[in-house]
């Protein structure tokens, strides 16, 4: 048999009838029981036709969630008033639209919908729809996508977590003592301190958690996944359950920009232990990016030692290989024997980088050669390093730049490469993973110049607006500008007296109207030829800027924090446009000589470049989530659609403007 499913989005929207058929009001909301895998609902919430007093039904007078209306099984004078528990939650208020831990996808999920079914009696929360067909089921859409879906290659994929992939949500009890603490608290529900408390005591937002159990299965790296997806206050938090070793694995899998704001906002000790407890490297660049004052104040609660080392590092260029490379590296003397030096590995593996290359050092530390592990191994346990050694060492110093220890890793398949000083001497190591970090970020600004970007937009999740990208992106676009400029002189000394030839040889413009008699005007027309290629090449010049953007965020975040791409875009998007704007209306009123033309001209232009860089986030974006990838994603589809696009809100927001009572050709 199998169990329908009920779908929260659509019981908000039906009605609820008592036992004799009056219909009581709509359904607005439902308690559940989280003390259970699968929560119980216990009580559904009604809102009357005449918005009087909310009713509180408990599910014991409920016959039944899968029928349409929803009936009682009492009459409305019969209904038992029902007082919800402390610990329950309302589905639409506390989950709904909220974030949560999908612990077996190890992401941050926002609930689009949630799947109830109603198993011998009682009605269960089984999973929650975290997908498009959510939010589409919601606006009502669902039902025509999945109709043209038949006909068109659109495939909207379940993605629903089982409630118990999904971490149990904390209800934030309120109290004189808690009240101080309650935003921080609910900051994990996306809604700040707008708390407001009930009756019961309960607030009703819900704090994002993760249990230490849970958090303790995953890897690392996962939960770092997790972390990047909060802010740096929810991360500190969720860092803080986990024990210091846990968490410095983890902070040190977290981007840079996240691990500094996330060490700022813990306690002094704690970030000390955490501190310690990392690579000597990792914590330089840790507190290379925290104010001078705060880096000393956490470098002083450090190990004299450690302390020491991270003092040597941050007085590299972060751009060479001084600032990659950690100073857990091992020298051995080439006098030890391969029994001596096995014992000595055995005494100091555990704070050592990688083991695999062994490097020999003479009486003043200088690199002589490296051993691998397998020579030493397998090598008579008499023998001297020094007979077993390999003097053709790759190595680099600290000055050289990170491009080309990325290079030369890359090159010879190297785990790992010596760093040397000045005067030959073995003062750190790099390690492959280091390196990729470093691919990463010389790959992104390969693609920022190919877009005409700058490489924050790529590297950076900040939301508010930089003016050095702006700046970026105005560079190319008054390059386009300019170009279509050139070929507007060009087309309007081409055209121009062709056009005012042919406006004298017709009929009377007057005879023409609204439409027709903008077209007719020969300085309307002119303007219109004459600015379209400079629409095509600025509009395709933003269109791509914000396609490399995109398509870098995709293919890294896979399409997390939409929204927050889109509002960065609209703001550069809106500066550009205005820039553009105002540029192209001056141009239009000196070479055309009508000032109603050219603010026709300038505010068409500049709200088509914004639409084009919303279209470049937008379009990718959308396939992206459809599921239509590869060549679909890529600039030669798009960049063509995006110009029809441009130019038929171009002539969709001109030519009205043209249209007017105030234009007189």
């Amino acid at each position: 048999m199998v169990i329908p499913l009920i779908y929260l989005s659509t019981l908000l929207r039906q009605s609820v009838h008592d036992s004799e058929g009056r219909r009581l009001g709509t359904l607005s909301d439902l308690y559940v029981s989280p003390r259970e895998t699968f929560p119980c609902v216990t009580a559904l919430v009604v809102r009357p036709p005449l918005n009087t007093n909310t009713l509180v039904v408990p599910w014991s007078q409920v016959h039944s969630l899968e029928e349409t209306p929803i009936t009682l099984k009492v009459r409305q004078a019969e209904i038992t008033p029902y007082t919800p528990q402390p610990d329950e939650l309302l589905l639409k208020r506390d989950i709904l639209d909220k974030q949560i831990v999908d612990t077996q996808g190890v992401r941050v999920v926002k609930v689009n919908d949630l799947k109830l079914a109603q198993i011998k009696g009682t009605a269960r929360l089984i999973g929650v729809d975290i997908g498009v067909s959510g939010l589409l089921r919601r606006l009502g859409l669902l039902a025509p996508i999945e109709l043209l879906s038949r006909v068109l290659p659109l495939r909207l994929q379940d993605r629903t977590i089982t409630w118990n992939y999904v971490e149990p949500i904390q209800v934030v009890q309120a109290s004189a003592s808690t009240s101080e603490q309650l935003a921080p608290a609910l900051a994990g529900a996306g809604l700040g301190g707008t708390a407001t408390v009930t009756a019961g005591g309960v607030v009703p937002q819900v704090q994002l958690s993760v249990s230490r159990t849970k958090l303790a299965d995953l890897h690392p790296a996962d939960i770092a996944d997790i972390l990047e997806q909060l802010d740096a206050q929810e991360a500190g938090a969720m860092l803080e359950r986990l024990d210091t070793e846990t968490a410095a694995d983890t902070l040190s899998e977290v981007e840079l920009p996240l691990q500094a704001e996330i060490i700022s906002g813990l306690d002094s000790e704690r970030a000390a232990r955490l501190l310690a407890a990392l690579a000597p490297d990792d914590v330089a660049d840790v507190l290379a990016e925290l104010p001078r004052e705060e880096a000393e104040r956490l470098l002083s609660l450090l190990p004299a030692e450690a302390a020491r080392q991270v003092r040597d590092l941050l007085h590299y260029d972060k751009q060479t290989a001084g600032g990659l490379m950690t100073t857990r590296v091992l020298g051995l003397p080439q006098h030890l024997t391969v029994e001596e030096a096995l014992a000595y590995l055995r005494h100091h593996a555990d704070h050592l980088e990688t083991i695999y290359y062994l490097y020999v050092v003479d009486d003043e530390q200088h690199l002589v050669g490296v051993v691998s592990l397998r020579s030493l191994v397998t090598a008579d346990p008499q023998t001297r390093l020094q007979d077993l050694l390999n003097p053709d060492v790759i190595h680099v110093h600290t000055d050289t730049d990170q491009e080309e220890v990325a290079r030369l890793i890359s090159h010879y398949d190297l785990l790992a490469v010596p760093v040397l000083d000045e005067e030959g001497r073995l003062v750190g190591l790099i390690t492959v993973d280091d390196v990729i970090d470093v691919i990463r970020e010389e790959q992104a600004e390969d693609l920022s110049e190919i877009a005409g970007t700058s490489v924050e937009e790529f590297t950076t999740e900040e939301e508010t607006l930089s003016w050095r990208a702006v700046l970026g992106r105005v560079t190319w676009l008054a390059v386009n500008v300019a170009a279509g400029l050139l070929l507007a002189l060009l087309l309007h000394g081409l055209f121009g007296p062709v056009l005012r030839a042919s406006a004298r040889l017709t009929q009377d413009p007057a005879t023409f109207g609204g439409l027709l008699r903008a077209l007719h005007s020969p300085t309307t027309l002119s303007g219109m030829i004459s600015l379209l290629p400079m629409l095509l090449l600025t509009s395709s010049s933003v269109g791509s800027q914000a396609l490399g953007v995109t398509g870098w965020q995709l293919r890294s975040q896979r399409g997390r924090d939409f929204w927050r791409g889109f509002f960065r875009e609209l703001q550069l998007g809106t500066t550009g446009g205005v820039l553009a704007s105002v540029c192209v209306a001056a141009l239009s009123w000196a070479l055309f000589g009508s000032p109603l033309l050219a603010l026709a001209m300038g505010i068409g232009l500049g709200l088509t470049l914004l639409l084009a860089a919303i279209l470049g986030l937008v379009l990718p974006t959308l396939f992206y989530r459809l599921h239509l990838r590869g060549s679909l994603l890529n600039a030669p589809l798009l960049d063509p659609l995006i110009a029809v696009l441009s130019v038929c809100a171009f002539l969709g927001i001109t030519l009205p403007l043209l249209t007017g009572p105030l234009y007189t050709g």
